[in-house]
């Protein structure tokens, strides 16, 4: 698993691109899952729709800190020897 508790790889995903592929290829009309197929693919794109929104989120942050920062001017006078 990395850092954001997203598995490296997901299986029932590449399965399932993996079928849509030979489906295509071999001029399919359907594809057919099981219900354990179909609730394993609902699982991992629900953890992947998941983690990509708060992605999305922790990026929007990210951005509206480097605005701020970008947009701001810190000006300090020193009287000098007046």
């Amino acid at each position: 698993m990395s850092q954001n508790n997203v598995p490296q790889t997901m299986p029932s995903i590449e399965k399932f691109i993996r079928r849509v592929s030979q489906a295509e290829n071999s001029q399919n009309k359907d594809i057919r899952l099981s219900i354990q197929e179909a609730r394993q693919l609902m699982q991992d794109l629900a953890l992947l729709t998941g983690n990509l929104g708060k992605t999305v989120g922790d990026i929007y942050l990210a951005l509206e800190e480097i605005k701020k920062t970008s947009t701001e001017v810190d000006v300090k006078f020193d009287g000098g020897g007046f």
